[in-house]
């Protein structure tokens, strides 16, 4: 297949005719038709057919077109990635990272990071983590962070670990205690979050304790959760990220350890096609050394 022949299908699939396909892809009519022919005899099924004097397009000319959409967004993301590579310069830090970490604890550490350099052109991006490693992959950020079960080429990796802990209302009676464990959280009130892999990991330790959570709400993000607990309605177990910077702040929560240990695992990602910058390793360092200021114990993992 030739890139003609996907652009002349995609014209006439949009535009409805070969006459207006032609005048915006700016040839011929015929030289459409050909270009239509062709890609059907190497695809080896009908894209369109005629009903009553009008084009219309295949069951599997639909199909097929579904899938050409598909390779044009991707073409049109790529540009948007070369725009990022070429806006880039010395003495910058681009940085995409999955919404958990980029609406808290990173702008608070960016800024910590600006005060001490002069002249750095920066950027802090937030995307779903698999895109936030698309981009790594396609170099066009310094810097990713996302949670991820595995990690694509291009890409080189630092596995970050650290625990869930247990966020409860300041005047829950379990305040008292400096471990929560599941038997201590039983018949208590509990808000979850959307099933994730953290989350599967708390189900799964009320599971092995044979405790049945009173799960009185289930949400989405990290500051509902916040609230939710802020406002008396019930405990919850959190990575400690949403803990120290959605719940620390208020003087309504309280935060303790949880057992058993809940891993929150993580990735900081590097484009490993060209050289880290001293920037990048900057900055790295920084995140962990606030990490710890913050009373959060990362462990990078091998």
């Amino acid at each position: 297949m030739q890139f003609q022949q996907i652009n002349a299908f995609k014209a006439v699939y949009e535009l409805g005719t070969v006459t207006a396909a032609a005048d915006f892809i700016h040839i011929t009519q015929p030289a459409v038709s050909r270009l239509i022919a062709s890609l059907e005899r190497n695809l080896g099924f009908k894209l369109f057919q005629r009903v009553k004097g009008r084009l219309l397009p295949s069951e599997k000319g639909k199909a097929f077109y579904i899938e050409v959409a598909k390779a044009y967004s991707a073409l049109e993301s790529l540009s948007e990635s070369a725009l990022d590579i070429k806006s880039r310069s010395y003495g910058s830090l681009h940085i995409a990272a999955f919404p958990m970490l980029s609406s808290n604890f990173l702008p608070r550490l960016l800024g910590q990071f600006l005060s001490t350099k002069t002249n750095l052109r920066s950027s802090l991006k937030t995307y779903r983590s698999e895109e936030v490693l698309r981009r790594t992959g396609l170099q066009s950020c310094d810097i990713g962070f996302a949670l991820l079960p595995e990690i694509t080429k291009g890409v080189t990796s630092i596995k970050v670990e650290c625990h869930c802990v247990c966020i409860l209302p300041k005047d829950s009676p379990l305040t008292a205690l400096d471990v929560i464990k599941p038997d201590d959280l039983d018949g208590h009130p509990m808000i979850s979050c959307e099933k994730d892999h953290t989350q599967r990991q708390v189900d799964q330790a009320f599971h092995q304790a044979k405790i049945k959570r009173n799960e009185v709400a289930e949400v989405s993000l990290a500051v509902a959760i916040a609230n939710l607990v802020a406002q008396g309605v019930g405990a919850s177990i959190v990575d400690p990220f949403s803990a120290k910077y959605f719940a620390g702040d208020s003087a309504d929560i309280v935060i303790k350890e949880f057992q058993p240990s809940i891993p929150f695992r993580f990735f900081i990602l590097l484009p490993s096609l060209r050289a880290q910058s001293e920037i990048v390793d900057q900055f790295i360092e920084l995140f962990f050394q606030e990490a710890k200021n913050a009373g959060i114990a990362l462990t990078r993992c091998k």
